[in-house]
């Protein structure tokens, strides 16, 4: 008899602890957004500053790939 108990009485206590943190975070699912929503064209949010490239640094896809990209790594 107890463990027909238990089989019952398991899936009511999880079911509450579920519908518990359901009811929890429905507050946080309806909070409300800030009312100065992003306008305009693109939504660009990049930084205004950017950083120098390194003084050593090659452009092109040769400079950074390839047998001659690891033969000069370790040069250095």
């Amino acid at each position: 008899m107890i463990r027909i108990a238990s089989a019952i009485a398991l899936p009511i206590i999880s079911a509450g602890i579920i519908g518990g943190a359901a009811l929890g975070l429905a507050g946080t699912a309806s909070a409300s957004t800030t009312s100065t929503a992003p306008s305009g064209p693109g939504h660009s949010f990049s930084p205004q500053v950017h950083a120098h490239p390194a003084p050593n640094a090659q452009p092109g896809w040769h400079n950074h790939h390839g047998a001659w990209h690891i033969a000069a790594r370790q040069a250095s």
